[in-house]
């Protein structure tokens, strides 16, 4: 048995998560009220120093793009590398449940 390359498991995993926070994003979009979640984990994270700034200033970006959806779902699923350690970071935890994330990983 020969181990992949670790480059290539990495972005196997990559585009794991983006599938994962593209659902995210349709499912924040068709209900809004859900925002609300993803902004209290974002604060209560920074407060408790688990994210730097930065990552709090991209984090409230993507966040306050929800009112545009295309412009939303753009600045959530960017291929760039760092838009991709951002998502392995997620906010948006307990916004799918078991059963969606599940379905999502199926496909």
């Amino acid at each position: 048995m020969f181990a992949r390359p670790r480059k290539q498991r990495r972005s196997e995993v990559n585009e794991r998560i983006k599938n994962i926070h593209s659902a995210i994003a349709d499912k924040l979009l068709s209900h809004p009220e859900l925002f609300d979640l993803a902004e209290q984990t974002l604060e209560q994270r920074y407060q408790s120093k688990m994210i730097r700034y930065g990552s709090y200033l991209l984090w409230k970006g993507v966040l306050e793009a929800r009112d545009e959806p295309a412009v939303f779902k753009t600045l959530l699923l960017a291929d760039d590398e760092r838009t991709a350690n951002l998502r392995r970071e997620t906010i948006f935890t307990g916004i799918l449940s078991e059963e969606e994330r599940s379905h999502v990983m199926k496909n």
